[in-house]
């Protein structure tokens, strides 16, 4: 199951009768465009502009829409709704009626490839979910109320009593569904203040309103946009919410993958600074589209490239690691593989690891889950308005999300992955990494004083990202003393071959240089870079992302 929470659910057996329209992923050669990357505006909002400026990257084809004349030849074929596209991945989801129109699809010049993403049948009966009442623990409240153990584990309330509540932070949210999020009184500050937006359902495409369709939603986002005092205060109360549908809680198909892209390309152009993912994919409906734990490595589902691609356009992602921990599983699922973003699993309030919550490492030997928060018997709002509790891992990431966007608002100056890379040297096990716990329990206010240079080491290591990398990747090093020179780099391939060298852009006493060897062939690389006083070398991957 997907959505990271223990439920207990009874659910109705169901017959299916007739098959209906299957829905597929259309994948372009190339993209053609009108728009110019000097012109940025054209296709961004200003605050995406603004966030990309700031972290200095640079804007590429990945930015350009997918072009138009190729979605509307495949549109006009016959009966085809469009309904997804996406210019990372140059590509359209469709709906079709008519099985011989795929091959004529297939068949055009510019369709690089086509792939099923679902395919339907229509159930005689409904859906009719009951939902055990029994699911969560009662509790006591008092100040922060019982909400305050999951702040303080990780000293978040520190930051809060330091004046930094998420405000001017915008995080999306994607998830199944936020019944009743308009009128419960636990959000009633966001609405007042205009800081929940209902931005899109990416499953009923026809439709915007996310306010329904599942609980998982609201109570993901009461753990960061709560505020009733005494009872239940959110990590990031202050901050605006942007809420996405992606997930059909009532399906498995690798099709929500591509609402998953569809939502972040929007949050993308709509600027904004993290995102929170309490969701997960390893098996479907279909178990013809199942992922395997060698899929685990980053770059290999669409899902888990889409998060790499996000976070390199200056996002901040945190994703739940899981409940597959008890399972025969056993590991992370996507997009929790993915090279530069927070994953995270759950502890229990005394700071052991839940039994429940996935171990990594990533398939190809990362260090996953990143850290771990408080997800075994977290405090939430449910929809009758009472304060709960509830286990998962889809409850400690927005746990870390809301906390992460308090501590960014501290260094607004700092790039995405300052602040997660803080996140980690702060956890206990950053030396003494495990698969259960990954870095272990981060220490936001430690985070805090690391990036504001008090706790820092006189040198720091290079930060790469992504890596592995499809040959664009961004460096960051921050060292004790400004540079007397400019710093120097070299790429070697693995035969020890100098294949490029140049000078690194850097200021006062940080470097932060992107690269672009997308034209370089798949392999192992080293970079070394040399500054007056310092010497590092480190070796990268270029793949097929």
């Amino acid at each position: 199951m997907r959505l990271f929470l223990f439920l207990v659910l009874l659910l109705p057996i169901l017959t299916f009768s007739q098959t209906a329209p299957d829905k597929y992923w259309v994948q372009f050669t190339d993209k053609p465009s009108e728009y110019s990357l000097q012109e940025p505006q054209q296709f961004l909002s200003q605050r995406a502009i603004d966030r990309r400026l700031r972290q200095g990257i640079s804007f590429d084809t990945d930015d350009l829409p997918v072009h138009q004349s190729y979605v509307d030849q495949v549109t006009q074929l016959g009966d085809v709704q469009l309904l997804h596209r996406s210019k990372w991945f140059n590509s359209i989801t469709i709906k079709i009626t008519d099985p011989l129109l795929l091959e004529e699809i297939s068949n055009l010049p510019f369709v690089a490839q086509t792939r099923s993403v679902q395919r339907y049948t229509i159930p005689e009966i409904e859906f009719n979910r009951i939902e055990d009442e029994q699911r969560f623990a009662e509790y006591d409240t008092s100040v922060y109320g019982e909400s305050l153990r999951q702040i303080e584990m990780v000293n978040g309330h520190l930051l809060h009593a330091a004046g930094y509540t998420g405000e001017g932070l915008h995080i999306a949210v994607m998830d199944a569904g936020f019944r009743r999020s308009r009128e419960l009184p636990i959000f009633d500050h966001l609405r007042a203040e205009g800081k929940l937006t209902e931005q899109n359902d990416l499953v009923e495409w026809w439709d915007t309103d996310v306010n329904g369709h599942s609980n998982h939603g609201t109570w993901v986002l009461s753990i960061m946009g709560g505020y009733m005092p005494d009872s239940l205060i959110g990590t990031a109360p202050d901050a605006h919410y942007f809420l996405f549908r992606s997930e059909d809680s009532d399906s498995e198909f690798i099709v929500e993958e591509d609402n998953w892209v569809a939502a972040i390309e929007e949050a993308d152009s709509l600027g904004i600074d993290l995102v929170n993912t309490s969701l997960g994919y390893s098996e479907y409906d279909d178990p013809t589209q199942d992922h395997d734990y060698s899929s685990m490595d980053g770059r290999t589902t669409r899902i888990s490239i889409a998060s790499t691609i996000a976070a390199r356009k200056g996002m901040l992602l945190v994703t739940s690691a899981g409940n597959k921990g008890l399972s025969s599983w056993k590991h992370i699922t996507a997009p929790a593989d993915a090279d530069s973003i927070l994953t995270v699993g759950a502890v229990d309030a005394t700071g052991t690891h839940a039994g429940f919550s996935s171990f990594g490492p990533s398939f190809d030997g990362r260090v996953k889950p990143n850290v771990v928060t408080m997800g075994e018997s977290t405090v939430i709002a449910d929809l009758d308005s009472t304060i709960r509790r509830g286990n998962g891992t889809s409850f400690s990431a927005p746990v870390m999300c809301g906390l992460a966007a308090c501590l960014w608002q501290a260094h607004p100056s700092k790039t995405n992955m300052e602040v997660l890379s803080a996140i980690e040297e702060s956890a206990h096990l950053f030396n003494n990494s495990n698969d259960s716990l990954g870095y272990g329990i981060p220490d936001l206010w430690k985070a805090h004083l690391l990036l504001r240079g008090e706790a820092a080491d006189a040198s720091d290591e290079p930060i790469l990202f992504p890596n592995p990398t499809n040959g664009q990747f961004r460096l960051e090093l921050k060292l004790a003393n400004t540079f007397d020179e400019a710093p120097e780099f070299e790429i070697f391939g693995s035969d020890g071959r100098l294949i490029s060298q140049g000078c690194l852009n850097y200021f006062g006493d940080r470097i932060l240089h992107s690269f672009d060897y997308s034209h370089l062939n798949a392999g192992n690389y080293v970079l070394r870079i040399t500054t007056s006083k310092n010497t590092f070398t480190m070796s990268f991957v270029i793949s097929d992302l």
